[in-house]
């Protein structure tokens, strides 16, 4: 009988030693799927802005956030391009100026409104990103972003240059104007950040003018690349950059009115709850709708400009 008992504790106390193990390993299982299904750790923020000089950046404004934005382009600077001492190196210019309103409606989704001074254009855009780089897994950040303008311009104005009418669709559709992007970008860790832009423009209405060494005539559609990207100098500082290539065979060679690519560079400062930048383009425009079809300055004769931009975040 005593032998019964103690064969009988045994098998207890074997049994609860089983179960015990067994539980440690369910539990450990448990916590290891825990711990790969988590969200990886978020990345730290691939630029400071949602924008950068002319362009946009894949960041939007975060929800329940309103971005007031002021961008200011002095004239040129170079002499040889109505710049130099007379113009005090374009100080005494204003080529365009640009007040902006950006919202944050949902996470990865904004709003905006603008006005810029040339071509007295007005208007409204919608960027969202659907892709988001993170610190393990998604290599990458995508954005779409899409811009509606409009200029109120006086009719003499407008249509003014033009040398026919045939494509003129004569009232508010003619003033519009239309710009896609697709961004794609990613942040190398401290080193900085390399944006990727495919962008199409058009415009309602364009002047019957044509290049006179190749014969190819404006168009309402122009397709362009550009690159952009940010080189970080200290947690607070960058250097950025951007570049457009514009594909146009009206733009190309034109010996009647020189068309160039745009190619800006800058220094952008981060200060809590603003960003300031400095920076230098041939861009005589702030919108992209003005940039693409208009940008008839070069690096090469002085036809950059200084200008400066100040962002800045409220809660609403």
């Amino acid at each position: 009988m005593q032998l019964n008992k103690g064969l009988l504790l045994g098998a207890v106390l074997l049994c609860g030693t089983a179960f015990t193990a067994n539980s440690q390993s369910l539990l450990g299982i448990t916590d290891s799927i825990q711990k790969t299904t988590q969200p990886p750790p978020p990345l730290e923020s691939t630029w400071k802005d949602t924008r950068l000089i002319n362009e946009q950046t894949t960041k939007t404004a975060s929800p329940g956030v309103m971005v007031f934005r002021v961008d200011h382009r002095f004239g040129n600077m170079g002499a040889a391009s109505n710049g130099g001492i007379h113009t005090l190196y374009g100080f005494d210019v204003v080529t365009d100026i640009y007040l902006g309103f950006e919202f944050g409606i949902l996470k990865n989704l904004q709003v905006a409104v603008g006005r810029s001074k040339s071509l007295e254009l007005l208007d409204g855009s919608i960027k969202y990103r659907p892709l988001t780089q993170q610190s393990i897994g998604m290599p990458i950040s995508l954005a779409i972003y899409g811009d509606a303008a409009i200029t109120p311009e006086l009719s003499s104005v407008f249509y003014s240059g033009g040398t026919d009418s045939t494509a003129a669709l004569q009232g508010t559709r003619d003033r519009m104007t239309y710009t896609t992007e697709l961004l794609i970008d990613r942040k190398f860790g401290d080193v900085g950040s390399l944006e990727l832009i495919a962008g199409f423009n058009h415009r309602n209405y364009v002047l019957a003018v044509h290049n006179p060494s190749s014969g190819a005539r404006d168009s309402n559609n122009i397709a362009y690349i550009g690159a952009a990207g940010r080189v970080r100098l200290s947690k607070h500082a960058a250097l950025v950059f951007e570049y457009n290539y514009i594909m146009s065979a009206y733009r190309m060679n034109n010996t009647a009115t020189p068309y160039y690519n745009v190619f800006s560079v800058g220094y952008e400062i981060e200060t809590g709850g603003h960003v300031f930048e400095i920076n230098l383009s041939n861009a005589a425009y702030l919108d992209i709708n003005n940039i693409i079809p208009n940008s008839t300055d070069t690096w090469s004769k002085g036809g950059f400009k200084l200008g400066f931009c100040i962002s800045r975040a409220f809660n609403i």
